[in-house]
């Protein structure tokens, strides 16, 4: 029988230590008169080795592959907030994190070590509403204008794009609705002066609208007799001819028309999931749902083929557009038939269903209680529905049923209500949660809570005291209570922050310093808004029990800051840098300069 020599070197931080088997057998009964004859052992790591006994041999199997040292950890776990190193697995799991005493036990001289140097460490941020493929993709046209220039500015650039695209349509977008309808012309007539002879299609800065020629208006079939498509409002003139302006879903009209199904498409499609998930790690963003995947146009196709490819670094969840104008009967069905959950090592899931209930205040089509002050011609007194009340019920219901949880955007305090309503009708099946809302009625502010349903919120560098006030003609006073986070979050409901990207930049840091620049509007602190972007994330995603916070247990999903956010006044929080983003322990970008 043997025994086994062990060895060490002095160390240079005894809590660092590593234990070392130096495999020399000698027999069982000599082995302990041998021990001061090793010869020291020399660890790859900067770290030192000792000699490590007893119960600890037992955790030989848990030994890590990755020791992250010498750190400012926040690890959003209330148990344990702070940490300053932490160890991970082979398999990107969390296997030990506090101070350099508690992870000594799992390093070994194989342990890759990394000394941050004191930079903070915070979970993955994970972005519940952002639109990647979209924000991603070329098929929506490269011709940028800026909203905010003027109209004769706009034709200029959009005079300059149709020289340098011959294809079939012109793509856009970025104009600002109100800015274009202030002219004598119409918004047909003054493309018609600079592109007559192609297709153009501008979508509006938000995305709720569309500015068409007379050929684009043309090939998408739209007449006098044209009838407003569910969820959309074509603008008309006196005598019922369009005037070139596509609010909300009637926008569909000419994008169907525009992007028809085509395999270049597919390529496109796929290139841009590929592109967005350089932009999700480099802001550090580790989980994402994908907020509006038009399975019919083959978006889902181009997720799934990156998945298949293992080209994904990101945790995605797809949330598969629920179309306004489709059979209901038909459309749950296939919707049903796409839920796929995944298995438990997968990085994408379809297991969310999107829906619109409204538009928005700036164009009057989100749904109010009580009538605008003043509306766009053609749109009702208080707003356009996608989906009616009693249609939005049934398929929250039998899409709750079936494993989905329901994201819906509703920015009008009607809308809002409807929401609520229809997530009410699912009996408490599911993670549902509502998005924007912008308006919120008193008494619907507790059922948040008490339905368990989640705010998500966009908190945008645009949403200033001068946006409020530039939607009082709209609606009034009610302008200055828009986006009540804080009342929700103070009522006890969950509060997610996510982007809306590309309608708002990506960057998690400055939707977080926005979220906190709000003043009694906006959360309360720092901690809260990190948690509405980890594990209240999390929760949303259901993958709390694996992600969300830095804890034993959980995947190694983290971000290593420039600059310690708790040390900066909160104006400057935006401009800090993530210098490295690990996926399940894995590096999926690292800043040049770190």
């Amino acid at each position: 029988m043997h025994g086994y020599i062990f060895c060490s070197t002095p160390p240079l931080s005894p809590a660092l230590a590593v234990a070392a088997l130096c495999f020399i057998p000698v027999p069982a009964d000599e082995a302990g008169a041998h021990y001061d004859e090793a010869l020291p052992m020399r660890s790859s790591h900067s770290l030192a080795l000792v000699l490590l006994l007893g119960s600890n041999l037992a955790l030989a199997d848990q030994s890590a592959t990755l020791l992250l040292h010498n750190a400012t950890i926040y690890t959003v776990n209330a148990e344990q907030p702070w940490a300053s190193a932490m160890v991970i697995d082979e398999d990107g799991s969390i296997v030990a994190i506090g101070d350099d005493e508690d992870v000594a036990d799992y390093v070994d001289d194989e342990t890759e070590t990394v000394d941050l140097e004191g930079r903070l460490v915070l979970p993955g941020f994970q972005d519940t509403h952002a639109h990647v493929l979209d924000a991603s993709s070329e098929a929506q046209g490269d011709c940028k204008v800026e909203a905010a220039d003027d109209v004769q500015q706009w034709l200029q650039a959009i005079a300059a794009c149709n020289k340098q695209d011959d294809g079939d349509w012109l793509l856009g977008w970025g104009f600002s609705l109100h800015s274009l309808l202030d002219q004598q012309k119409t918004p047909r007539e003054l493309l018609d002066g600079i592109v007559s002879d192609r297709p153009v299609a501008i979508m509006e800065e938000t995305s709720h609208a569309y500015w068409l020629n007379s050929k684009a208006l043309e090939q998408a079939g739209i007449t006098v007799d044209t009838p407003n498509p569910e969820g959309g409002i074509i603008l008309r003139g006196a005598a019922g001819e369009a005037t070139g302006v596509l609010l909300d879903n009637a926008g569909d009209l000419a994008l169907d028309r525009a992007l028809p199904p085509s395999k270049a498409l597919e390529e496109v499609y796929y290139q841009a999931v590929l592109a967005g998930q350089d932009e999700l790690a480099k802001n550090g963003i580790t989980s994402v749902a994908d907020a509006r995947v038009f399975w019919q146009r083959g978006h889902m196709q181009a997720w799934q083929r990156a998945a298949r490819n293992d080209e994904l670094t990101a945790r995605t969840t797809l949330g598969l557009w629920a179309y306004p104008t489709r059979d209901d009967d038909t459309q749950l069905a296939e919707l049903k038939a796409l839920y796929d959950e995944g298995s438990a090592d997968s990085l994408l899931h379809v297991t969310q269903i999107k829906f619109y209930v409204d538009g928005i205040i700036h164009n009057t089509t989100a749904r109010l209680q009580r009538p605008y002050n003043q509306n766009l011609p053609g749109v009702e007194a208080k707003g356009l529905y996608y989906f009616s009340p009693g249609r939005l019920e049934r398929y929250s219901r039998e899409l709750a049923k079936a494993g989905f949880d329901m994201h819906i955007h509703a920015i009008g305090d009607q809308a809002v209500s409807d929401a609520l309503d229809a997530i009410d009708a699912t009996g408490g099946q599911g993670r549902h949660r509502i998005t924007h809302v912008e308006l919120v009625a008193k008494q619907d502010i507790p059922r948040f809570g008490q339905l368990e349903v989640i705010a998500d919120f966009q908190p945008s560098p645009y949403f200033t005291p001068s946006f409020l006030k530039s939607n009082e003609p709209m609606i009034g006073q009610r302008a200055y209570a828009m986006l009540p986070m804080r009342e929700l979050y103070d009522s006890g409901a969950r509060v997610t922050l996510s982007s809306d990207w590309d309608v708002n930049p990506l960057s998690p840091l400055g939707i977080m310093q926005n979220a906190l620049s709000l003043g009694e509007r906006g959360l309360p602190n720092l901690e809260a808004a990190i948690k509405a972007y980890t594990l209240d994330a999390a929760y949303t995603l259901r993958q709390e029990k694996d992600t969300g916070s830095l804890e034993v247990g959980k995947q190694a999903d983290l971000i290593v800051l420039d600059q310690n956010i708790f040390k900066l006044p909160i104006n400057q929080l935006g401009k800090a840098k993530v210098l490295w983003t690990l996926l399940g322990g894995e590096e999926v970008y690292r800043n040049a300069s770190f």
